[in-house]
Protein backbone atom coordinates (compact mmCIF):
# COMPACT_ATOMS: atom_id res chain seq x y z
CA UNK A 1 0.00 0.00 0.00
CA UNK A 2 2.84 2.36 1.23
CA UNK A 3 4.55 1.48 -2.33
CA UNK A 4 1.03 2.37 -4.29
CA UNK A 5 1.11 5.76 -2.65
CA UNK A 6 4.94 6.38 -4.28
CA UNK A 7 4.42 5.05 -7.56
CA UNK A 8 1.61 7.48 -7.19
CA UNK A 9 3.13 10.32 -5.92
CA UNK A 10 6.16 9.76 -8.29
CA UNK A 11 4.06 9.66 -11.49
CA UNK A 12 2.36 12.52 -10.39
CA UNK A 13 5.66 14.67 -9.82
CA UNK A 14 6.89 13.20 -13.17
CA UNK A 15 3.73 14.45 -15.08
CA UNK A 16 3.60 17.72 -14.00
CA UNK A 17 7.55 17.87 -14.46
CA UNK A 18 6.97 16.45 -18.17
CA UNK A 19 4.10 19.05 -18.46
CA UNK A 20 6.33 22.13 -17.40
CA UNK A 21 9.28 20.87 -19.79
CA UNK A 22 6.58 20.69 -22.48
CA UNK A 23 5.76 24.42 -21.61
CA UNK A 24 8.90 25.25 -21.49
CA UNK A 25 9.80 23.78 -25.24
CA UNK A 26 6.59 25.85 -26.08
CA UNK A 27 7.88 29.52 -24.75
CA UNK A 28 11.28 28.84 -25.44
CA UNK A 29 11.31 27.31 -28.99
CA UNK A 30 7.85 26.98 -30.96
CA UNK A 31 6.80 31.00 -29.30
CA UNK A 32 10.02 32.30 -29.20
CA UNK A 33 9.87 35.06 -32.13
CA UNK A 34 6.31 35.60 -30.08
CA UNK A 35 7.53 36.21 -27.22
CA UNK A 36 10.71 37.59 -27.97
CA UNK A 37 8.54 40.43 -29.82
CA UNK A 38 6.41 41.21 -27.05
CA UNK A 39 9.60 41.70 -24.69
CA UNK A 40 10.91 44.32 -27.26
CA UNK A 41 8.33 46.13 -27.86
CA UNK A 42 8.02 46.50 -23.55
CA UNK A 43 11.75 47.25 -23.47
CA UNK A 44 12.39 49.16 -26.30
CA UNK A 45 10.95 52.11 -27.78
CA UNK A 46 11.04 54.49 -31.02
CA UNK A 47 10.45 58.09 -29.97
CA UNK A 48 9.46 59.92 -33.42
CA UNK A 49 10.68 63.55 -33.67
CA UNK A 50 9.58 66.55 -35.08
CA UNK A 51 11.96 68.43 -37.41
CA UNK A 52 11.87 72.16 -37.27
CA UNK A 53 10.13 73.85 -39.80
CA UNK A 54 11.94 76.39 -42.06
CA UNK A 55 11.63 80.47 -41.51
CA UNK A 56 9.86 82.64 -44.20
CA UNK A 57 11.76 85.77 -44.81
CA UNK A 58 11.02 89.06 -46.66
CA UNK A 59 13.93 90.18 -49.04
CA UNK A 60 15.47 91.96 -46.24
CA UNK A 61 14.98 88.92 -43.62
CA UNK A 62 12.53 90.32 -41.72
CA UNK A 63 11.30 87.07 -40.06
CA UNK A 64 7.16 86.31 -41.67
CA UNK A 65 6.89 83.13 -40.77
CA UNK A 66 8.05 81.15 -37.65
CA UNK A 67 8.20 79.03 -35.24
CA UNK A 68 7.55 78.73 -31.44
CA UNK A 69 7.23 76.43 -28.76
CA UNK A 70 4.38 75.96 -26.92
CA UNK A 71 2.84 73.37 -24.25
CA UNK A 72 0.36 70.46 -25.32
CA UNK A 73 -1.59 68.70 -22.71
CA UNK A 74 -1.82 64.93 -22.43
CA UNK A 75 -2.66 62.62 -19.84
CA UNK A 76 -1.65 59.04 -18.75
CA UNK A 77 -4.86 57.28 -17.91
CA UNK A 78 -3.26 54.66 -16.05
CA UNK A 79 -1.96 57.30 -13.57
CA UNK A 80 -5.64 58.68 -13.44
CA UNK A 81 -6.48 58.45 -9.90
CA UNK A 82 -10.17 59.97 -10.47
CA UNK A 83 -10.87 60.18 -14.37
CA UNK A 84 -14.90 61.88 -14.00
CA UNK A 85 -13.00 64.87 -11.68
CA UNK A 86 -10.07 65.37 -14.30
CA UNK A 87 -12.35 65.31 -17.19
CA UNK A 88 -14.65 67.94 -15.96
CA UNK A 89 -11.61 70.33 -14.71
CA UNK A 90 -9.91 69.77 -17.88
CA UNK A 91 -13.31 70.12 -20.29
CA UNK A 92 -13.71 73.12 -18.50
CA UNK A 93 -10.39 75.00 -18.97
CA UNK A 94 -9.82 73.79 -21.93
CA UNK A 95 -12.82 73.96 -24.03
CA UNK A 96 -13.08 70.28 -24.77
CA UNK A 97 -16.05 67.82 -24.49
CA UNK A 98 -16.41 66.47 -21.32
CA UNK A 99 -18.06 62.80 -22.21
CA UNK A 100 -15.75 62.38 -24.91
CA UNK A 101 -12.43 63.06 -22.68
CA UNK A 102 -13.70 60.68 -20.09
CA UNK A 103 -14.03 58.06 -22.43
CA UNK A 104 -10.37 58.12 -22.96
CA UNK A 105 -9.51 58.73 -19.87
CA UNK A 106 -11.36 55.25 -18.86
CA UNK A 107 -9.17 53.06 -21.50
CA UNK A 108 -6.09 51.46 -20.49
CA UNK A 109 -3.55 52.91 -22.46
CA UNK A 110 -0.31 54.79 -21.52
CA UNK A 111 -0.95 58.70 -23.66
CA UNK A 112 -3.67 60.37 -24.82
CA UNK A 113 -4.41 63.84 -26.54
CA UNK A 114 -6.28 66.11 -24.68
CA UNK A 115 -5.51 69.70 -25.99
CA UNK A 116 -2.43 70.46 -28.57
CA UNK A 117 -1.15 73.68 -28.84
CA UNK A 118 -2.41 75.81 -26.34
CA UNK A 119 -0.92 78.94 -23.90
CA UNK A 120 1.81 79.13 -21.83
CA UNK A 121 -1.03 81.19 -19.12
CA UNK A 122 -3.50 78.24 -19.27
CA UNK A 123 -0.46 75.60 -19.38
CA UNK A 124 0.65 77.32 -16.00
CA UNK A 125 -2.70 77.59 -14.36
CA UNK A 126 -3.19 73.60 -15.43
CA UNK A 127 -0.27 72.62 -13.85
CA UNK A 128 -1.16 74.67 -10.55
CA UNK A 129 -3.87 71.72 -9.98
CA UNK A 130 -1.20 69.19 -9.49
CA UNK A 131 -4.07 66.85 -11.47
CA UNK A 132 -2.69 62.81 -11.50
CA UNK A 133 -1.49 61.67 -14.70
CA UNK A 134 -1.79 65.20 -16.29
CA UNK A 135 1.48 66.00 -18.24
CA UNK A 136 2.68 68.45 -20.67
CA UNK A 137 4.86 68.63 -23.53
CA UNK A 138 6.08 71.49 -25.90
CA UNK A 139 5.84 71.26 -29.86
CA UNK A 140 6.39 73.36 -32.41
CA UNK A 141 3.57 75.93 -33.65
CA UNK A 142 3.79 78.27 -36.38
CA UNK A 143 3.97 81.92 -35.28
CA UNK A 144 2.65 84.53 -37.96
CA UNK A 145 4.83 87.93 -37.21
CA UNK A 146 2.74 90.71 -38.50
CA UNK A 147 -0.98 88.55 -38.04
CA UNK A 148 -2.44 89.29 -41.47
CA UNK A 149 0.48 91.10 -43.59
CA UNK A 150 0.90 89.00 -46.94
CA UNK A 151 -1.80 86.78 -45.88
CA UNK A 152 -2.51 86.02 -49.21
CA UNK A 153 0.78 85.34 -49.57
CA UNK A 154 2.45 83.28 -46.75
CA UNK A 155 -0.67 80.92 -46.17
CA UNK A 156 -0.61 79.04 -43.44
CA UNK A 157 -0.34 75.49 -41.62
CA UNK A 158 -2.78 73.06 -40.00
CA UNK A 159 -1.81 71.17 -36.39
CA UNK A 160 0.75 69.29 -37.50
CA UNK A 161 2.55 71.77 -39.09
CA UNK A 162 1.49 71.02 -42.86
CA UNK A 163 1.36 73.82 -45.13
CA UNK A 164 -2.43 74.48 -46.24
CA UNK A 165 -2.70 77.66 -47.88
CA UNK A 166 0.15 79.89 -50.05
CA UNK A 167 3.42 79.46 -49.81
CA UNK A 168 3.46 77.15 -46.66
CA UNK A 169 1.43 74.58 -49.07
CA UNK A 170 3.53 74.73 -52.63
CA UNK A 171 5.98 74.80 -50.61
CA UNK A 172 5.69 71.93 -47.88
CA UNK A 173 8.25 69.89 -48.51
CA UNK A 174 10.70 71.96 -48.74
CA UNK A 175 10.13 73.75 -45.61
CA UNK A 176 9.03 70.77 -43.32
CA UNK A 177 12.01 68.80 -43.07
CA UNK A 178 12.84 65.45 -42.26
CA UNK A 179 11.65 63.74 -38.68
CA UNK A 180 13.78 61.96 -36.97
CA UNK A 181 13.62 58.89 -34.61
CA UNK A 182 15.09 58.43 -31.15
CA UNK A 183 15.57 54.58 -29.22
CA UNK A 184 14.97 54.28 -26.15
CA UNK A 185 14.96 51.23 -23.86
CA UNK A 186 12.57 51.19 -20.56
CA UNK A 187 12.68 48.85 -17.54
CA UNK A 188 9.79 46.83 -16.41
CA UNK A 189 7.88 50.21 -14.70
CA UNK A 190 8.28 51.57 -18.19
CA UNK A 191 11.09 54.19 -17.01
CA UNK A 192 13.31 55.07 -19.71
CA UNK A 193 16.92 53.93 -18.56
CA UNK A 194 19.14 54.08 -21.51
CA UNK A 195 19.34 56.38 -24.87
CA UNK A 196 20.81 54.25 -27.74
CA UNK A 197 22.37 57.31 -29.71
CA UNK A 198 23.92 54.56 -32.56
CA UNK A 199 20.26 53.68 -33.27
CA UNK A 200 18.71 56.54 -33.16
CA UNK A 201 18.16 58.97 -36.57
CA UNK A 202 18.14 62.81 -35.75
CA UNK A 203 15.81 65.36 -37.40
CA UNK A 204 16.44 67.31 -40.53
CA UNK A 205 15.03 70.54 -40.00
CA UNK A 206 13.33 72.21 -42.63
CA UNK A 207 14.67 74.79 -45.56
CA UNK A 208 14.01 78.57 -45.09
CA UNK A 209 12.48 80.59 -47.84
CA UNK A 210 13.66 84.10 -48.43
CA UNK A 211 10.87 86.17 -50.62
CA UNK A 212 10.94 88.72 -52.73
CA UNK A 213 8.07 90.57 -51.83
CA UNK A 214 9.47 93.96 -49.09
CA UNK A 215 7.55 94.12 -45.74
CA UNK A 216 7.26 98.06 -46.09
CA UNK A 217 6.41 98.39 -49.17
CA UNK A 218 3.56 95.34 -48.45
CA UNK A 219 2.46 97.61 -45.64
CA UNK A 220 1.99 100.59 -47.76
CA UNK A 221 -0.13 99.21 -50.47
CA UNK A 222 -2.43 96.87 -47.82
CA UNK A 223 -2.84 100.38 -46.17
CA UNK A 224 -4.33 101.90 -49.27
CA UNK A 225 -6.49 98.86 -49.82
CA UNK A 226 -8.17 99.54 -46.67
CA UNK A 227 -8.23 103.01 -47.38
CA UNK A 228 -10.26 102.95 -50.64
CA UNK A 229 -12.41 100.30 -48.76
CA UNK A 230 -13.80 102.68 -45.95
CA UNK A 231 -14.03 105.63 -48.51
CA UNK A 232 -15.94 103.76 -51.39
CA UNK A 233 -17.39 100.71 -49.47
CA UNK A 234 -15.54 98.51 -51.97
CA UNK A 235 -16.45 94.90 -51.39
CA UNK A 236 -13.30 93.63 -52.18
CA UNK A 237 -9.75 95.11 -53.63
CA UNK A 238 -6.15 93.41 -54.75
CA UNK A 239 -3.12 95.53 -55.67
CA UNK A 240 0.14 94.18 -57.18
CA UNK A 241 3.46 95.74 -56.91
CA UNK A 242 6.61 94.47 -59.04
CA UNK A 243 9.77 95.63 -60.26
CA UNK A 244 9.50 95.65 -64.12
CA UNK A 245 12.49 94.71 -65.20
CA UNK A 246 12.72 91.51 -63.61
CA UNK A 247 9.61 90.35 -62.51
CA UNK A 248 10.20 90.32 -58.83
CA UNK A 249 6.66 90.72 -57.30
CA UNK A 250 7.12 93.42 -54.69
CA UNK A 251 3.71 93.16 -52.70
CA UNK A 252 0.66 91.29 -53.42
CA UNK A 253 -2.60 92.31 -51.22
CA UNK A 254 -6.15 91.89 -51.14
CA UNK A 255 -8.81 93.60 -49.23
CA UNK A 256 -10.44 92.15 -46.53
CA UNK A 257 -7.18 89.91 -45.03
CA UNK A 258 -7.46 87.80 -42.49
CA UNK A 259 -5.29 87.06 -39.17
CA UNK A 260 -2.75 84.04 -40.13
CA UNK A 261 -2.62 83.44 -36.60
CA UNK A 262 -6.37 82.75 -35.98
CA UNK A 263 -7.00 81.40 -39.56
CA UNK A 264 -9.82 79.15 -38.57
CA UNK A 265 -12.38 81.86 -37.77
CA UNK A 266 -12.10 83.34 -41.06
CA UNK A 267 -14.49 82.87 -44.08
CA UNK A 268 -12.76 80.22 -46.82
CA UNK A 269 -13.98 82.95 -49.29
CA UNK A 270 -11.70 85.60 -47.34
CA UNK A 271 -8.62 83.50 -47.86
CA UNK A 272 -9.02 83.03 -51.73
CA UNK A 273 -5.95 85.14 -53.46
CA UNK A 274 -8.04 87.32 -55.50
CA UNK A 275 -5.46 88.95 -56.88
CA UNK A 276 -4.13 85.77 -58.54
CA UNK A 277 -7.78 83.76 -58.76
CA UNK A 278 -10.32 86.45 -59.62
CA UNK A 279 -10.96 86.94 -63.09
CA UNK A 280 -13.14 90.58 -64.51
CA UNK A 281 -13.73 92.62 -67.49
CA UNK A 282 -10.73 95.47 -67.37
CA UNK A 283 -12.24 97.82 -68.98
CA UNK A 284 -10.37 100.57 -70.51
CA UNK A 285 -7.25 99.31 -68.95
CA UNK A 286 -7.32 97.13 -71.49
CA UNK A 287 -6.74 99.62 -74.09
CA UNK A 288 -2.86 99.62 -73.95
CA UNK A 289 -2.62 96.41 -76.11
CA UNK A 290 -4.70 97.61 -79.07
CA UNK A 291 -2.49 101.08 -78.47
CA UNK A 292 0.89 99.22 -78.37
CA UNK A 293 -0.08 96.96 -81.50
CA UNK A 294 -1.29 100.13 -83.36
CA UNK A 295 2.02 101.81 -82.71
CA UNK A 296 4.38 98.96 -83.33
CA UNK A 297 2.68 97.99 -86.56
CA UNK A 298 2.82 101.39 -87.44
CA UNK A 299 -1.01 102.25 -88.20
CA UNK A 300 -0.83 105.24 -85.63
CA UNK A 301 1.88 107.89 -84.75
CA UNK A 302 0.64 110.00 -81.78
CA UNK A 303 -0.62 113.24 -83.85
CA UNK A 304 -2.80 110.54 -85.94
CA UNK A 305 -5.81 112.37 -86.06
CA UNK A 306 -9.41 110.07 -85.28
CA UNK A 307 -13.14 111.07 -85.71
CA UNK A 308 -14.58 110.35 -82.58
CA UNK A 309 -17.93 110.71 -84.04
CA UNK A 310 -19.19 113.12 -80.71
CA UNK A 311 -19.45 110.04 -78.20
CA UNK A 312 -22.05 107.99 -80.78
CA UNK A 313 -20.96 105.63 -83.59
CA UNK A 314 -22.62 102.73 -84.94
CA UNK A 315 -20.56 99.63 -85.68
CA UNK A 316 -20.48 95.98 -85.76
CA UNK A 317 -24.09 95.82 -85.18
CA UNK A 318 -24.41 98.07 -82.16
CA UNK A 319 -24.08 101.57 -81.13
CA UNK A 320 -20.97 102.64 -79.37
CA UNK A 321 -20.68 105.32 -76.60
CA UNK A 322 -18.06 107.61 -75.40
CA UNK A 323 -18.66 109.49 -72.01
CA UNK A 324 -17.54 112.64 -73.46
CA UNK A 325 -18.94 113.59 -76.54
CA UNK A 326 -15.30 113.85 -78.47
CA UNK A 327 -14.92 115.62 -82.18
CA UNK A 328 -11.24 115.12 -83.61
CA UNK A 329 -8.23 113.82 -81.20
CA UNK A 330 -5.14 112.93 -81.74
CA UNK A 331 -4.31 109.01 -81.25
CA UNK A 332 -2.43 110.69 -77.96
CA UNK A 333 -5.78 111.64 -76.52
CA UNK A 334 -7.56 108.71 -77.76
CA UNK A 335 -6.24 107.08 -75.02
CA UNK A 336 -5.54 109.80 -72.88
CA UNK A 337 -9.20 110.78 -72.59
CA UNK A 338 -10.35 106.71 -72.76
CA UNK A 339 -12.52 107.12 -76.00
CA UNK A 340 -13.87 103.99 -76.74
CA UNK A 341 -14.95 104.95 -80.31
CA UNK A 342 -11.19 106.36 -80.94
CA UNK A 343 -9.81 103.29 -79.78
CA UNK A 344 -12.34 100.64 -81.82
CA UNK A 345 -11.64 102.61 -85.09
CA UNK A 346 -7.58 102.11 -84.46
CA UNK A 347 -8.25 98.10 -83.55
CA UNK A 348 -10.46 97.88 -86.88
CA UNK A 349 -7.59 99.38 -89.08
CA UNK A 350 -5.52 96.54 -87.28
CA UNK A 351 -8.09 94.01 -87.72
CA UNK A 352 -8.84 91.06 -85.32
CA UNK A 353 -6.05 88.92 -86.20
CA UNK A 354 -3.38 91.68 -85.37
CA UNK A 355 -5.59 92.26 -81.84
CA UNK A 356 -5.77 88.89 -80.73
CA UNK A 357 -2.06 88.04 -81.59
CA UNK A 358 -0.89 91.37 -79.00
CA UNK A 359 -3.60 89.55 -76.51
CA UNK A 360 -1.49 86.49 -76.37
CA UNK A 361 1.64 88.34 -76.71
CA UNK A 362 0.86 90.38 -73.34
CA UNK A 363 0.15 87.01 -72.35
CA UNK A 364 -3.75 87.39 -71.58
CA UNK A 365 -5.21 83.79 -71.49
CA UNK A 366 -2.94 82.42 -70.07
CA UNK A 367 -1.44 81.61 -66.59
CA UNK A 368 1.87 83.68 -65.84
CA UNK A 369 3.61 81.07 -64.37
CA UNK A 370 4.05 82.63 -60.64
CA UNK A 371 5.35 80.29 -58.42
CA UNK A 372 2.22 80.76 -55.93
CA UNK A 373 -1.11 77.99 -56.05
CA UNK A 374 -4.77 79.09 -57.50
CA UNK A 375 -3.38 80.95 -60.17
CA UNK A 376 -5.97 81.30 -63.03
CA UNK A 377 -5.37 81.77 -66.48
CA UNK A 378 -8.16 84.15 -67.13
CA UNK A 379 -10.39 84.27 -70.49
CA UNK A 380 -9.76 84.88 -74.23
CA UNK A 381 -11.02 83.30 -77.48
CA UNK A 382 -9.74 82.53 -80.66
CA UNK A 383 -10.03 85.57 -83.63
CA UNK A 384 -11.72 82.42 -85.17
CA UNK A 385 -14.70 82.61 -83.00
CA UNK A 386 -15.18 86.46 -82.46
CA UNK A 387 -18.44 87.60 -83.94
CA UNK A 388 -19.35 90.58 -85.45
CA UNK A 389 -19.69 92.90 -82.77
CA UNK A 390 -16.43 91.73 -80.70
CA UNK A 391 -14.07 93.81 -82.76
CA UNK A 392 -15.95 96.79 -80.57
CA UNK A 393 -15.90 95.26 -77.09
CA UNK A 394 -12.52 92.87 -76.77
CA UNK A 395 -10.12 96.51 -77.69
CA UNK A 396 -11.67 98.34 -74.93
CA UNK A 397 -11.60 95.30 -72.45
CA UNK A 398 -15.01 93.71 -72.92
CA UNK A 399 -15.95 90.12 -73.42
CA UNK A 400 -12.37 89.31 -72.11
CA UNK A 401 -11.50 88.24 -68.86
CA UNK A 402 -7.72 88.86 -67.15
CA UNK A 403 -6.47 89.03 -63.12
CA UNK A 404 -4.70 91.92 -60.98
CA UNK A 405 -1.26 89.95 -61.74
CA UNK A 406 -1.70 89.84 -65.23
CA UNK A 407 -2.27 93.39 -65.52
CA UNK A 408 0.58 94.63 -63.64
CA UNK A 409 3.01 92.06 -66.07
CA UNK A 410 1.30 93.74 -68.46
CA UNK A 411 1.71 97.58 -67.65
CA UNK A 412 5.67 95.81 -66.63
CA UNK A 413 6.06 95.60 -70.42
CA UNK A 414 5.87 99.31 -71.34
CA UNK A 415 7.60 100.05 -68.19
CA UNK A 416 10.76 98.09 -69.11
CA UNK A 417 10.97 98.56 -72.61
CA UNK A 418 9.41 95.66 -74.36
CA UNK A 419 10.03 92.85 -72.29
CA UNK A 420 7.23 90.41 -71.04
CA UNK A 421 8.72 89.25 -67.72
CA UNK A 422 7.70 86.32 -65.30
CA UNK A 423 6.83 87.26 -62.33
CA UNK A 424 7.95 85.11 -59.34
CA UNK A 425 7.94 85.46 -55.16
CA UNK A 426 10.20 83.24 -54.15
CA UNK A 427 14.31 84.53 -54.18
CA UNK A 428 16.12 81.81 -52.98
CA UNK A 429 15.89 78.94 -50.75
CA UNK A 430 18.60 78.29 -47.83
CA UNK A 431 19.55 75.90 -45.03
CA UNK A 432 19.14 76.47 -41.73
CA UNK A 433 22.75 77.44 -41.78
CA UNK A 434 22.57 79.61 -44.43
CA UNK A 435 23.68 78.24 -47.40
CA UNK A 436 21.93 78.39 -50.50
CA UNK A 437 19.62 74.96 -51.88
CA UNK A 438 18.01 76.65 -54.60
CA UNK A 439 17.63 80.44 -56.09
CA UNK A 440 15.92 81.69 -58.51
CA UNK A 441 16.33 84.45 -60.95
CA UNK A 442 14.32 86.25 -63.77
CA UNK A 443 13.36 84.13 -66.63
CA UNK A 444 11.19 83.83 -69.75
CA UNK A 445 11.97 87.46 -70.80
CA UNK A 446 10.43 88.02 -74.36
CA UNK A 447 10.36 91.32 -76.12
CA UNK A 448 6.83 91.69 -77.39
CA UNK A 449 7.33 95.85 -78.21
CA UNK A 450 9.90 97.99 -79.53
CA UNK A 451 11.80 100.00 -77.20
CA UNK A 452 10.73 103.29 -79.52
CA UNK A 453 7.30 102.12 -79.21
CA UNK A 454 7.02 101.96 -74.82
CA UNK A 455 8.94 105.19 -75.35
CA UNK A 456 5.93 106.46 -77.12
CA UNK A 457 3.35 104.25 -75.00
CA UNK A 458 5.36 106.28 -71.74
CA UNK A 459 4.07 109.32 -73.31
CA UNK A 460 0.17 108.51 -73.68
CA UNK A 461 0.17 107.18 -70.34
CA UNK A 462 2.45 110.02 -68.48
CA UNK A 463 -0.74 112.28 -70.63
CA UNK A 464 -3.30 110.05 -68.82
CA UNK A 465 -2.14 111.27 -65.39
CA UNK A 466 -1.43 114.61 -66.37
CA UNK A 467 -4.11 116.05 -68.63
CA UNK A 468 -6.57 113.04 -69.02
CA UNK A 469 -8.83 110.15 -67.12
CA UNK A 470 -5.85 109.59 -64.56
CA UNK A 471 -5.65 113.40 -63.44
CA UNK A 472 -6.58 112.18 -59.66
CA UNK A 473 -3.38 109.51 -59.92
CA UNK A 474 -1.36 112.63 -60.56
CA UNK A 475 1.67 113.13 -57.99
CA UNK A 476 3.43 116.57 -57.05
CA UNK A 477 6.61 114.81 -56.12
CA UNK A 478 7.10 112.13 -59.16
CA UNK A 479 6.34 112.20 -62.99
CA UNK A 480 4.07 108.99 -62.99
CA UNK A 481 2.05 106.86 -65.85
CA UNK A 482 -0.88 105.27 -65.82
CA UNK A 483 -3.79 103.76 -67.76
CA UNK A 484 -7.58 104.03 -65.92
CA UNK A 485 -10.48 101.48 -66.34
CA UNK A 486 -14.05 100.89 -65.34
CA UNK A 487 -16.08 98.41 -66.31
CA UNK A 488 -19.36 96.92 -64.99
CA UNK A 489 -19.25 93.74 -63.24
CA UNK A 490 -20.87 90.57 -65.17
CA UNK A 491 -23.99 89.27 -63.71
CA UNK A 492 -23.58 85.41 -63.36
CA UNK A 493 -27.49 84.76 -64.79
CA UNK A 494 -26.68 86.98 -67.72
CA UNK A 495 -25.58 89.93 -68.83
CA UNK A 496 -23.94 92.71 -66.67
CA UNK A 497 -25.07 94.61 -63.38
CA UNK A 498 -26.73 97.85 -64.05
CA UNK A 499 -25.09 99.39 -60.35
CA UNK A 500 -21.98 97.48 -60.15
CA UNK A 501 -18.37 97.82 -61.31
CA UNK A 502 -14.98 97.00 -61.34
CA UNK A 503 -12.50 100.25 -60.67
CA UNK A 504 -9.16 99.65 -61.87
CA UNK A 505 -6.14 101.51 -62.76
CA UNK A 506 -2.53 99.93 -64.06
CA UNK A 507 0.79 102.32 -63.84
CA UNK A 508 4.50 102.61 -63.35
CA UNK A 509 6.75 105.04 -61.67
CA UNK A 510 8.81 107.22 -62.23
CA UNK A 511 8.28 108.05 -66.15
CA UNK A 512 12.01 108.68 -67.14
CA UNK A 513 13.35 105.25 -65.49
CA UNK A 514 10.30 102.83 -63.71
CA UNK A 515 11.71 100.69 -61.09
CA UNK A 516 7.78 99.94 -60.20
CA UNK A 517 4.62 98.75 -61.74
CA UNK A 518 1.36 98.47 -60.00
CA UNK A 519 -1.77 97.22 -60.51
CA UNK A 520 -5.23 98.16 -58.23
CA UNK A 521 -8.59 96.44 -58.74
CA UNK A 522 -11.35 97.44 -56.65
CA UNK A 523 -14.50 95.51 -56.94
CA UNK A 524 -17.84 97.31 -56.65
CA UNK A 525 -17.61 100.63 -54.90
CA UNK A 526 -20.34 102.93 -54.71
CA UNK A 527 -21.21 105.35 -54.85
CA UNK A 528 -18.30 106.27 -56.87
CA UNK A 529 -17.23 103.60 -59.30
CA UNK A 530 -14.57 105.49 -61.80
CA UNK A 531 -11.42 103.54 -61.91
CA UNK A 532 -9.53 107.40 -61.63
CA UNK A 533 -11.39 108.26 -58.60
CA UNK A 534 -11.36 105.02 -56.67
CA UNK A 535 -8.48 102.97 -57.93
CA UNK A 536 -6.35 106.27 -58.93
CA UNK A 537 -5.61 107.82 -55.81
CA UNK A 538 -4.82 104.10 -54.48
CA UNK A 539 -2.09 103.84 -57.20
CA UNK A 540 -0.93 107.47 -56.56
CA UNK A 541 -0.14 106.45 -52.74
CA UNK A 542 1.51 103.19 -52.79
CA UNK A 543 3.49 104.50 -55.64
CA UNK A 544 4.61 107.54 -53.89
CA UNK A 545 5.13 105.65 -50.66
CA UNK A 546 7.34 103.02 -52.42
CA UNK A 547 9.28 105.24 -54.47
CA UNK A 548 9.99 107.66 -50.96
CA UNK A 549 11.15 104.15 -48.74
CA UNK A 550 13.10 102.95 -52.23
CA UNK A 551 15.18 106.44 -52.58
CA UNK A 552 15.56 106.40 -48.88
CA UNK A 553 16.48 102.56 -48.70
CA UNK A 554 19.28 103.13 -51.95
CA UNK A 555 21.07 106.09 -50.25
Amino acid sequence: MFRARQYVVFFFLAAIFASLLIRLFFLQVLDFNKFSSLAAAQHNRVLKIEPRRGTIYDRFMEPMAVNLDVPSVYCDPRKVKDAEYTANILAKMLDVDQGRLLKKLKKDKAFIWVKRKISGTLAEEISDLKLDGVHFVDESQRNYSNDAMAAHIIGFVGLDNQGLEGLELLYDEELKGREGWRHLVRDAKRQTVLYDESESIPPQNGYNLILTVDSVIQYIVEEELEKIARQFNVKSASAVVMEPSSGRVLALANYPAYDLNSFFDAPKEVMKNAAISNIFEPGSVFKIVAASAALEEGVVSLETPVYCEKGEYKVGGRVLHDFHRYGDLSFLEVISKSSNIGTVKIAKKLGKIKIHEYIKKFGFGGKTGIDMPGEVAGITRNHSRWSRSDITTIPIGQGIAVTALQLARAISVIANGGYLVKPFIVDRITTVDGEIYKEFSPEGKNRILSKKTCQKMREVLRDVVTHGTGRRANSKVYDLCGKTGTAQMVNPKGGYYSDKYNATFIGFAPYSDPVISIAVVARDPHPVHFGGSVAGPAFKGIAEGALQYLERNNK
